[in-house]
Formats: structure tokens, sequence, C-alpha cells
């Protein structure tokens, strides 16, 4: 016993002076609610070890139609977006032309609008191409007519989900472009480069990091679509936990297809952030002018004005006239409907969620920033994956530990002889559900602002006497106001569009505007859905515009 004593006291030891200085309400706080965030992702990934009884068939007969679908449409939305917003970040950041203010801010509009709301509006397009189909069949036989039908499907489908997806692209990349100093172009210029050639070899690989960032975005939010693939009849991956859930009535198979989902998706990220990493990207340090925009002559400006309008009509100007044209015919019905304590449910919701996660990510930057502990900045980072899980993965994550604390909670009401109280079907459990999935969104831009706040004024303010509350309220906060609003618009705009999460976790009786405009959808009142949808669009395109602002300011 004493051996073992005098075997673990130097360890101890160690332990203790590695902590010193660490533990404190910042850091302890920070590593209780990461922990209790980590939990969901936890369960997803046990569940990778305990299939269903559905789960030979699922594999034998869905699995690889799931995985071809989801590897298609990421793949071509992938493509799509690349053409639709990184020529045009360029455009906006480097050449003068009639429109590039409009488009500056315009470009992001798109965002405001959810995958499933810009499905509504292209989904009649494949019912008006069925005469083409019939000649094909009736031409070229059956085989020919399916392959027509599939590709115009999933064409449809890719450039729906491409045109509202490109802003997360083009928001990222531009930001790279305009943040490129005027040296490095004029050297290009001297080489003998032209425009096409100075953005090829020049701009263009400078703004890879960018770039892969914004792509990473749209390859989760494809992976964690859920309405639009319904609504074209395109099962992927996502739609395979809702069909195996509540369709098969297996739970333990949804749950191993969703850590499939995550892990699949987490070692994407880790190899592109292990490749990124040795990467190193430099700038002359003789010039800090910034980018100085080329004026367009009257042809140029004219392609220039094409190139940027054609995406912002895919992803906003058809959705939005198609919408506005159906809610013109039903808005008096719908409106005399339940469609007020709907917005009131979605407002609430968003608000009260988009407040509490910005809160949990100004604590765990600020944590990171006084205790530059390993421990303490790997926890935090494990904290935030849950962005890059699906949100119906997140769903079934969430409802399997609220069971298991209702469970729990009815066996030791029984032993007590008192009612117990059930949580899964809640309010809270979309909450918590949301603060899981969307911790990133807020944490991401917010950790980037408290790096800009220079470290010698928190040293003096602790010289000072100031306690780090203190220091934080007084100089953090102040200086990164911006930045946390921006934050905190952002994960709002995300919050009123989700509609997997929300499908699966709300309790009865308990609709939002993104619940009910995709039921009517989906019992084909395509009309009445509009008025919910379009109130979505106005309340996101209401917050963008200050979050617009605020990035022409940092871009400037």
């Amino acid at each position: 016993m004493r051996a073992g004593s005098e075997i673990g006291r130097p360890l101890f030891n160690w332990f203790q002076r590695s902590l010193r200085g660490q533990i404190d309400f910042w850091s302890v706080s920070t590593f209780l609610i990461a922990l209790l965030i980590l939990v969901p992702l936890g369960v997803v990934l046990v569940g990778l070890f305990a299939g269903g009884p559905n789960w030979e068939h699922v594999v034998s007969a869905t699995l690889g139609t799931y995985v071809a679908n989801t590897v298609i449409l990421v793949v071509a939305v992938t493509v799509l977006c690349l053409f639709m917003a990184v020529p045009q970040a360029w455009l906006v950041s480097a050449f003068e032309f009639p429109g590039r203010r409009f488009f500056e801010w315009a470009l992001i509009m798109p965002l405001a609008i959810p995958t499933y709301v810009a499905a509504f509006a292209y989904f009649q397009i494949p019912e008006a191409a069925i005469p083409l189909l019939v000649k094909i069949r009736q031409s070229f036989g059956i085989e020919i007519y399916q392959w027509s039908e599939k590709v115009l499907r999933y064409g449809l489908l890719s450039l729906v989900l491409a045109g509202v997806l490109f802003p997360y692209l083009f928001i990222s990349t531009r930001a790279s472009f305009a943040q490129q100093r005027r040296a490095v172009i004029e050297v290009a210029q001297t080489l003998g480069r032209g425009p096409s050639g100075t953005f090829l070899t020049v701009a263009l690989p400078l703004a890879r990091p960018a770039i892969i960032a914004g792509l990473s975005l749209v390859l989760m939010e494809v992976v964690n679509d859920y309405g639009a693939v319904h609504f074209f009849g395109v099962p992927t991956l996502t739609e395979g936990i809702f069909r195996t859930w509540f369709g098969l009535g297996d739970r333990a198979s949804a749950l191993r297809l969703a850590g499939m989902i995550m892990m699949v998706i987490f070692i994407v990220l880790y190899l592109e952030n292990a490749q990124r990493g040795r990467a190193r990207y430099a700038e002359l340090a003789v010039s800090q002018s910034p980018l100085t925009r080329r004026r367009l002559g009257p042809f140029n400006s004219a392609l220039a004005f094409g190139a940027c309008v054609l995406p912002l009509a895919v992803g906003l100007i058809f959705p939005a006239w198609r919408l506005v044209s159906w809610a013109s015919l039903t808005f008096t019905k719908v409106l005399r409907t339940t469609v007020w304590d709907q917005l009131g449910h979605s407002l609430l919701l968003s608000l009260l969620t988009a407040i509490a996660l910005t809160g949990i990510a100004i604590l765990f930057a600020f944590a990171g920033r006084l205790h530059r502990a390993p421990w303490l900045h790997g926890i935090s980072r494990l904290a935030t994956l849950g962005y890059a899980a699906p949100g119906a993965v997140v769903a079934v994550a969430v409802m399997v530990v609220f069971g298991g604390i209702d469970s729990a909670a009815v066996a030791i009401a029984g032993w007590l002889g008192t009612e117990s109280f059930l949580i899964s079907g809640t309010i809270l459990a979309i909450g918590f559900a949301y603060l899981v999935r969307f911790l990133a969104v807020a944490f991401q831009p917010i950790r980037a602002g408290m790096t800009k706040v220079c470290g010698s004024l928190d040293e003096a303010s602790r010289v000072l006497g100031k306690a780090p509350l203190a220091t934080l309220f007084r100089i953090n906060l102040p200086i990164m106001r911006g930045t946390i609003f921006a934050a905190a618009i952002l994960v709002f705009v995300d919050l009123l569009k989700e509609l997997p999460l929300t499908l699966i976790l709300r309790p009865a009786n308990f609709e939002t505007l993104a619940t009910t405009a995709f039921g009517l959808a989906k019992e084909g009142r395509m009309q009445e859905c509009s008025v919910p949808s379009l109130i979505i669009i106005l309340v996101g395109a209401l917050g963008l515009v200050p979050l617009n602002r605020f990035m022409g300011h940092q871009t400037a």
C-alpha cells in the first residue's frame, strides 16, 4: 500500500503543478458546459457499435443508395458553388463596374432562404418537363427516359441547393480577396500577368484556405438537408435517419447511421485541416496598401454584371418571385390562422437560444484567453464539433440522452412515490439540441475577434487589480461588440431556418414557421406554405442587412 502511494505521489504532484493557476470559475465553467455538450455526440459515437434489428436490411437494401445520392449531391453542389461564388467574389473585390455595391450585399441575401423553401419554388419544374420526358421515352426507350428523368431531378436539386448555399463560399472568399495586398497583385502584373492570369495564379491560390472553409460549410449543409431532398425524392443519409427511425421504428439502426454520417464528416474535416496545416501563406511586408479596384469597360462590365446576377436569380429572385405570387392569392386566409403564434414560437426560440449561445461562446473564448492550457483549448474545440453533425444526427442523440434521463426520473419517482417530470418532449430539448448543433457558429467569429483584443490591455487591467470579469466587460466586450453582434445575428438566422432538428424534437402541438411551411408543402398546399416561408425570408433578410454592413467595414 505504501509502495503504491509512493508511486502515485509524483504523478499527483505533477498533475497539481500542471493545473496550478488554471482552476477558477472560467475554466471550470467552460469544462462543465463543454462536457455537457459532448454527451450527445458521445452517444452517437457509441451507437456505431450497436446495430438494431433492421440494420442488415438497411445495409443490403438502402445504405448504398443513401451514400451514392449524398456523394452525388455533395460533388455537384460543390462544383456549382465554385462557379457561383468565387468569380463573383473576385469581381466585386478587384473591379469597379455598375451594380458592384449592390452585388456586395445582395449576393449574401440567399442565405435568408432555407433550402426547403427554395425547393418549394422549384418543385413544379420537373412536372412541366413531363411532356418532354414522354417524347424521350417514345423515341429512345425506357432506359434513356429513366436516365433523363434522374438527371433532371438531381441536376435541378443540385442547382437549388447551390443557389441557396453559395453565399457561405462567397462571404469567406470575398473577405480573403479584399484582404489581399496591392503589392502582391502588382508584382504579378509586372511579370506580364493579365487580370485572368493574376486571378488564377496569384489571387486564387492565396484564397485557398478561405475557399476550403466556405466549401466545408456548404458540404455540411448539403449533408444536413432534409426538406429539399425529401421533396425532390432523392433519399440521402439524413433522410435515411428519418426513414429508419420513424418508418422502420428502429432507433438503434438510426443511431448507427447517424454515427456513420458524423464520423465521415469528421474524417473529411480532419484530413482537410491536416493538409492545410502544412501550407504557409505569406505576403510582402513592403506595402500594406489594400487591393485597388480596376474600372471595367462597357463590354466587360456587362459580363461582370451578368456573372453576378445569374446566381442571384437562381438563389433569390426566382424563389422570392414565386413565393410572392403564391402569397398574393392566399395571404388573407393564412394570416387568419395560427401563423402569428408560429412566428412567436420561432422568434422566441431563436432569439433566446442565440443569446445563450453567444454568451457561452464568449465564456469559452475568454477562458481560452485567461488560461492558454492545451486541455481547455482541446475540450472547447471538441464542443464545437456538433456543427459538423447534421441536425437529424444531433436530434437523434439528444432524444436518446433525454429519454435516458426521463427513464431514470420515472424510476426514481416510482421509488419515492412522487410524480415525475419528463423533459424529452419540451422546449428544453430543442434549445439544448440547438446549443449542441450551432455553438461553432457563434464561437468561431467570437474567438477570432478575441484574438484582435490587445493582450497588453488585459495585462494592464490585471496589474491595476481588476478582476477578470471587469476586464471582460470594460475592455474585451466593448472592443469586439461588432463581432459579437454579427455572431448573434448569424446564429439567429440559422436557428430560424432549422428544420430536421425541430421536426424530430418539437413538443406536441408546437409549430414553428419552418415546420408549418414544410407541413403545408408536404400536403400539397404550396400556395399556403408561401406565407410562412416569406416571413422566414423577410426576418432572416432583416438580420443579414446589419451583418453585411459589419462585413463591409471589416473588409474595407
